[in-house]
């Protein structure tokens, strides 16, 4: 024992004596003290796959033929982010900005949308809560949603001043109101460059002007967060496209100050014979730009990337498709555009039925105020009101069905990630009182429930995995769909994996399972979703699968089957999420269906609830598609 090493005895007297014993004491229950902890994380282990400090689990499986060995640990970075991550709060008040018009927003009756408060009971989701996320309880309709975005102005009755959309700059508009409230914020937040002027920062592997991997240490906040819509080239830009578009430049980008920055991330489609290589010349990239069939208005926000550049830089990787690598491209965004704290993934086949600029400032302040405690137990189930009651009987039920502890505390232990997040507080998460946490951003927002993959399940990509010694038995987590927002340090962890050990997992389950690697906090703020068949007690209950109280882990439901959500306004795979938009914006898909229950009839207007829709694909009049199947 080093406190009663030879010659140590000489240094003491009577008094010191009794404090050596006492620091021996002290040194005995350290060492017990860390050999429980070491037992908790040995139990974490055995119980998600992996024990924290092996080379892979009890019994490693035989690798796999196809995947290179793994390459060397990861250097962690000089130290870890600090316990909570907070961000400097911005400095004085809001500076109100122009909109398309020329006018101040929030001083033009011509650009402002029209909110309305329902005098009947308001529908109650299926899944999700208003009040958790500080959603406002209005309904709108097409004219009131879309009309400040060219909604109507074709016709006679058109009360608001016409916009020549193709002179329109949505990249300068977002310059001029950053620079408007300049002083709110830190020296480290810049305005997007023009790419038509100033070139990408975009390039290949070896031939970039930024360093190949870079840490969350070297940046500080800057609060701006991008909101980044995928397209590509040869998409066809609807006339409802332009409205929702332009929507989410106006009411996040330029009615919050700056904070948001709207950018449009182009898919080349290089491996569909299109064979100008963008990054070759300034010429060749301004060719794309025109090939690319951006509308002119969003010229100055487009932002192109091509399969080539993903192989460039993830060769070990060896997978680059959307459906498999779908945040390739944002890593490779936050490592070359890293003035954002986070970057928000949004798809053109969702929508906000409301303002969208509040929704998603919503769901980040929820998921800021959220607790790590036993944070992925509730992102592992659905709050259903009218099963559980409010978010708060919810919430207690979760902690039950745990019994005040926590799965995952502090990082989820896989040998070939060494972790950036913070250690946690305490030691046993029975001590933390839901505070560990709470105010510090989450470094993964997901839009839907979370899945252990693990666990049995039908999952087609359960299978598909890489760059790690434990292979299938690595513990992951997927939340589809992939519609997720990313903090930068995150983005920047996962670019270091895979451009060193070509560490690889499926889309939906890439920012939750990196996030959990790491330690970093993730969140799933349930926004609310409807579903076709409201009355159906059956159906809401076979999703339901008894809930966190008939949990035996309290980590989700001990069943993984349940039906498909071809009736989910916010799913995957949702099919009525398309139907409620298009009826409610006058094309009704179907002539003898009933009209959606979800859409309201008010002074001769169809008016839908403050909520997010996902999928809504292009509208195809059902004759042309009778043509489409013929041909």
């Amino acid at each position: 024992m080093a406190c009663l090493a030879p010659g140590g005895r000489r240094f003491f007297s009577r008094p010191t004596l009794f404090l050596a014993l006492a620091i021996c004491l002290v040194w005995f229950l350290g060492v017990q003290f860390s050999a429980d902890v070491s037992r908790q994380w040995s139990n974490l282990g055995a119980k998600l796959g992996s024990e924290p400090g092996s080379s892979g689990p009890a019994s490693d499986p035989a690798p796999e033929p196809t995947r290179p060995p793994p390459g060397p640990s990861l250097p962690p970075p000089p130290e870890r982010i600090p316990t909570v991550n907070v961000l400097p709060p911005l400095k004085g008040r809001r500076v109100l900005c122009r909109g398309p018009r020329g006018h101040l927003l929030g001083e033009s009756p011509e650009d402002d949308l029209v909110e309305r408060e329902l005098e009947s009971p308001y529908p109650q989701p299926w899944a999700g809560n208003y009040d958790e996320i500080g959603l406002n309880l209005t309904v709108m309709s097409v004219k009131r949603r879309y009309a400040p975005y060219g909604y109507g102005e074709d016709r006679d009755d058109y009360n608001r001043q016409k916009v020549d959309w193709d002179a329109v700059d949505w990249g300068q508009l977002q310059n001029d109101c950053f620079q408007r409230n300049r002083h709110r914020f830190p020296a480290s937040a810049v305005p997007f460059n023009d790419t038509r002027s100033v070139p990408p920062r975009f390039a290949y592997r070896g031939g970039a002007t930024v360093p190949e991997v870079r840490h969350w240490h070297e940046f500080e906040p800057s609060r701006r967060t991008a909101l980044v819509v995928r397209t590509w080239r040869g998409y066809q830009y609807l006339p409802e496209d332009m409205y929702y578009l332009r929507s989410l430049v106006a009411e996040a980008a330029l009615k919050f100050g700056g904070e948001y920055q709207v950018i449009l991330l182009v898919d080349m489609k290089d491996t569909e014979g299109y064979d100008n290589d963008i990054f070759a010349s300034s010429e060749a990239y301004r060719q794309g730009l025109d090939d690319a069939g951006v509308p002119p208005e969003f010229r100055s926000i487009a932002l192109l990337w091509s399969t080539k550049l993903l192989e460039s830089w993830y060769p070990k990787v060896g997978e680059h498709r959307t459906m498999y690598q779908v945040f390739q491209p944002m890593q490779l965004l936050a490592l070359h555009y890293p003035e954002f704290d986070h970057f928000w993934q949004l798809e053109m086949d969702m929508r906000f039925l409301g303002d969208a600029g509040k929704f998603l400032d919503q769901l980040g302040s929820a998921a800021r105020s959220e607790p790590r405690k036993q944070a992925l137990e509730r992102s592992s189930f659905w709050h259903m009101m009218a099963e559980t009651g409010d978010y708060g009987e919810f919430f207690r039920a979760v902690n039950a069905s745990n019994n005040g502890s926590s799965h995952v505390w502090g990082p989820l232990r896989v040998p070939e990630i060494p972790p950036i997040g913070p250690d946690p507080p305490v030691a046993d998460p029975h001590q933390d009182d839901f505070a560990w946490g709470v105010g510090e951003e989450a470094d993964v927002i997901t839009t839907s429930y979370c899945m252990n993959a693990l666990n049995p399940s039908q999952w087609m990509f359960r299978d598909w995995i890489g760059g790690l010694a434990a292979g299938t038995d690595t513990p992951r987590w997927y939340c589809p769909p992939a519609i997720m927002r990313g903090s930068r340090a995150l983005l920047l962890a996962i670019h270091h994996a895979q451009l060193e050990l070509g560490i690889r997992v499926p889309s939906e389950a890439t920012l939750p399972s990196f996030a959990l690697w790491h330690g970093l906090k993730l969140s799933f703020p349930q926004h609310p979703v409807y579903h076709r068949d409201k009355d159906d007690v059956s159906n809401r209950r076979a999703w339901w699968r008894g809930g966190p109280r008939a949990s035996s882990t309290g980590l989700g439901p001990d069943s993984m089957d349940h039906p498909r959500g071809l009736g989910l306004t916010f799913w995957w795979e949702s099919e009525w999420a398309k139907e409620v938009f298009y009826e409610w914006f006058g094309k009704k898909m179907d002539a003898k269906a009933p009209r959606a229950w979800i859409l309201g009839d008010w002074d001769g207007e169809l008016w839908a609830p403050n909520m997010m829709l996902h999928q809504v694909k292009h509208f195809v009049p059902p004759a042309e598609e009778e043509k489409k199947q013929a041909a």
